[in-house]
């Protein structure tokens, strides 16, 4: 079998193309960045710029593979010309998608009125009617397209993934203070008790790797995320468990935070996402212990903390009069 991986070629893909190459898949890599260095040897680089995808049709296809991969289609302009090239020539393809798609993610940023979504959300939850504040790209374009997609497909609508290599730093807000050995970390009441589905970059990529090699029939969608959602402070003493954090959460009413740590939206409007028919189709089970991958994550974010936060100083003299004022009452 040969799999091609379009895109992201320094997060999801190094640890999907070592799941393929370990059960003997041949793999070629479509992006501008090379795979890693101890991959390069495993795993065939074709140089391509993902926006311009046809113009680099002939030397994807002469690899001849049986599924395409996109990693990375974020617009239907890539989408399009992702099936442009592949459509008839694979047995299948795999694209990501987004959990915010769904309806519920547009309660909670407040884009569209109307009551709180009953969690867990499946693949058949409402979605979105309006594109999300800010966001010029938007999946539910991807999987519009993709569901007239003349071949087998599948469509992955991934959580928010964290993991070594993750540019988004993901977590680093939630354990700057952690790192910095403060005795407390405040959290307002609504995010409290509020769940939102996450995954770890090794768990996504078994979910790929499944969605490649058991292709189905027809167009197939799929939500991926963790088996057991945790709530916000949940999640935090989590992470305070592997970095051997000793201080508490510290749980106040949302109005006496510190401004600037204020989240807007409606937290009563949970994002827990319901995995169970990946499980069940594909057989899809967490490969990776959760504190092992929650560890793991920490120690990459302790060592590459955002380009804008590096060598930073808070100013943690507002929380600390927060606190004394707790103390006090």
């Amino acid at each position: 079998m040969k799999a091609l991986i379009i895109g992201s070629a320094r997060f999801m893909a190094p640890n999907l193309m070592a799941e393929l190459v370990q059960h003997e898949v041949e793999v070629a890599l479509a992006d501008s960045n090379p795979p890693p260095e101890d991959m390069q040897e495993l795993v065939t680089h074709i140089p391509v710029d993902k926006a311009s995808l046809g113009f680099y049709r002939e030397e994807c296809l002469e690899f001849k593979p049986d599924v395409a991969i996109h990693l990375s289609a974020n617009s239907g302009d890539e989408v399009s010309s992702f099936l442009d090239v592949f459509q008839g020539q694979v047995s299948h393809t795999v694209v990501t998608s987004n959990t915010n798609v769904y309806l519920a993610h547009g309660r909670l940023r407040e884009t569209e009125p109307g009551s709180s979504i009953s969690v867990p959300i499946d693949e058949n939850s409402p979605l979105r009617t309006r594109a999300l504040n800010g966001e010029g790209a938007d999946k539910l374009v991807v999987e519009k397209i993709m569901r007239n997609a003349k071949d087998p497909s599948t469509v992955l609508r991934l959580p928010p993934i964290y993991g070594p290599e993750d540019y988004h730093r993901r977590f680093y807000p939630m354990i700057v203070r952690m790192l910095d050995e403060r005795p407390f970390v405040l959290l307002g009441h609504d995010q409290a008790a509020w769940r939102w589905t996450h995954s770890y970059v090794g768990d996504v990529a078994h979910a790929l790797f499944l969605a490649a090699t058991k292709p189905g029939e027809g167009h197939r969608v799929y939500n991926v995320g963790e088996l057991k959602t945790p709530t916000m402070k949940e999640r935090l003493e989590h992470l305070g468990l592997v970095l051997g954090w000793e201080g508490r959460i510290k749980v106040i009413s949302a109005n006496e935070l510190p401004p600037y740590l204020q989240t807007p939206g409606d937290f009563n409007q949970d994002l827990l996402i319901d995995t169970s028919a990946i499980r069940k189709d594909l057989g899809y089970k967490e490969p990776n212990d959760y504190y092992d991958g929650l560890a793991d994550s920490a120690e990459w974010y302790r060592e590459n903390p955002p380009a804008q936060m590096a060598g930073k100083s808070f100013d943690y003299s507002a929380e600390d009069s927060v606190n004394a004022m707790e103390i006090r009452d």
